[in-house]
């Protein structure tokens, strides 16, 4: 099947577009197939009904609902005891135990939440302004605190959260901020806030950055809450120029200054496209865009629902533009086959793909786009998702979990859970709830939609078909009850491995 069709031009990269259609309200054609472009751009994939709801609602109402967070049951706070001495010397059976604790936590949320939207951009905020569970002193309950503040403002003002951001404990400890002092300014965050988080290289000195520092020495945590807290004797009340502007400038006067400036607008529109519409969006849209963000006061949740109502957004060129990370590819996974949780198998495999929850390689984040899709990273993608075909949470190995047991799984956790990829998946008849179970077209189809919305190549739909009309030395068979999962699974199997299905 062919991309689907939209009222703009295709958006040809090097070519021009009209910003103002391009903006405009998309009032095309309405499917499964934009449903679920729709649910990946703005959450993490869907599950086949998740998916037909929002088809049956419309594009309006539906993003209208993702736009409005609605009361989540989703727990707060990781289950189990997190609390952890990152010292040298700690107990590190302990500090693996609750890092591990509150990866789960995040991936579970990603999966179950009521508000995929909100999640979706928790994640984008924390590869924005970075930081790492266990690294720098950031323990697990400040990298909790960190996202329930990215939960604040995950539609919220960008402005506001990068206020709230320069004082935030785990960021604070993860750029040296509790270093940051009079006698001795740590330039660290002062170089990032400017560099990654706000305007760009090029748009600041070396002078700024010195004065940026003094700025913000005196913001620092308390040793005895792990509060952020303010200490005047640490902070340098001299004279400062920041890009033009003279006085006593504290870290606040910083941000009010770097958020005046019409680059950090159009920084930030860059980024908005290339993580949810695609990546090297063209100059005047990037300005349109950037527009539309300042006038609004960096309102980022308007800036969204401008974005996911957009022509440009359900165009043929954005969709199944961008590659999927890791944790799309394993929540998205989740979700097709019905999983109730994420088990900590998964969290192994996510790092084989070259992503470990909570921690991002460096204060840039993970760049990802086609760095995702290397050699080694791809296969492990490959693999995880076959083993999660195949996993059937009835026969796990006890033996294996005795072992994860024996290797000091938290308390209170399933063993079964602490070795497996998943808590529970659903049949393969649910999966593929509809098809004849005896007739290998109906399947065949069956597993396309579900899996990749039609996205398949006759070819490759009819490899599939293949797969599930023979045996193992190609020669014919019949689907039967007494063969359908096995086959279901293996079809289910082929269609995440197709180059669609590795595409948001």
């Amino acid at each position: 099947m062919s991309a689907p069709s939209a009222q703009p031009s295709d958006f040809r990269p090097g070519g021009t577009v009209d910003v103002s259609l391009a903006l405009a309200e998309y009032r095309g054609p309405w499917n499964e197939r934009l449903a679920a472009h729709l649910l990946r751009r703005a959450g993490f994939g869907g599950s086949g009904p998740q998916i037909s709801a929002v088809a049956s609602a419309g594009m309006e109402r539906s993003v209208s609902r993702l736009m409005h967070p609605g009361p989540d049951e989703f727990p707060t706070q990781p289950a189990g005891d997190i609390s952890v001495d990152l010292r040298a010397g700690g107990d590190k059976r302990q500090r693996r135990n609750a890092i591990m604790l509150t990866q789960l936590w995040w991936l579970d949320s990603c999966l179950l939440t009521a508000n995929p939207l909100q999640a979706r951009m928790i994640y984008f905020w924390s590869n924005h302004f970075t930081s790492g569970i266990g690294q720098k002193g950031i323990a697990p309950q400040m990298m909790v605190d960190q996202y329930a503040l990215f939960r604040r403002y995950a539609l919220g003002n960008f402005a506001e959260l990068a206020h709230e951001v320069s004082r935030d404990p785990a960021m604070l400890h993860y750029l040296d901020g509790i270093a940051n002092r009079a006698q001795h300014p740590n330039e660290n965050y002062a170089r990032e806030l400017m560099e990654l988080f706000t305007m760009g290289v090029g748009n600041y000195t070396e002078e700024d950055v010195r004065q940026s520092a003094r700025a913000f020495t005196g913001d620092t945590v308390d040793r005895a809450t792990g509060q952020p807290m303010f200490n005047p004797r640490l902070h340098d009340d001299g004279t400062k120029t920041f890009l033009g502007h003279g006085g006593d400038l504290g870290g606040d006067d910083i941000v009010d200054i770097i958020m005046s400036q019409p680059v950090t607008a159009r920084f930030m529109a860059r980024k908005f496209l290339r993580t949810f519409v695609y990546d090297d969006p063209e100059p005047e849209l990037v300005d349109a865009v950037a527009a539309t963000f300042r006038q609004s006061g960096y309102d980022a949740g308007h800036l969204m629902g401008v974005l996911l109502r957009s022509n440009v957004f359900y165009s043929q060129r954005a969709y199944r533009a961008l590659v999927k990370s890791p944790i799309e590819i394993v929540v998205g996974a989740l979700k097709t086959l019905g999983a109730t949780t994420v088990g900590a198998r998964t969290i192994g495999a996510m790092a084989a793909m070259g992503q470990i929850p909570m921690q991002p390689p460096n204060v840039a984040g993970w760049p990802g786009g086609r760095l995702w899709l290397n050699t080694g990273a791809y296969l492990a993608r490959l693999n995880y998702l076959h083993q999660l075909v195949m996993f059937k949470p009835a026969a796990t190995d006890m033996a294996m979990a005795q072992m994860s047991s024996d290797a000091g799984l938290p308390p209170g956790m399933d063993p079964a859970v602490f070795a497996s990829p998943a808590g529970h998946i659903a049949p393969p008849s649910v999966w593929l709830a509809g098809a004849a179970i005896n007739d290998p077209i109906s399947v065949g189809e069956r597993v396309v939609d579900t899996v990749v919305q039609g996205d398949a190549t006759p070819q490759q739909s009819q490899d599939i078909l293949n797969y599930l009309g023979t045996d193992g030395v190609g020669n014919k068979v019949s689907l039967s009850v007494e063969n359908f999962e096995e086959k279901a699974r293996g079809g289910v199997s082929l269609a995440m491995a197709l180059p669609a299905y590795q595409l948001a």
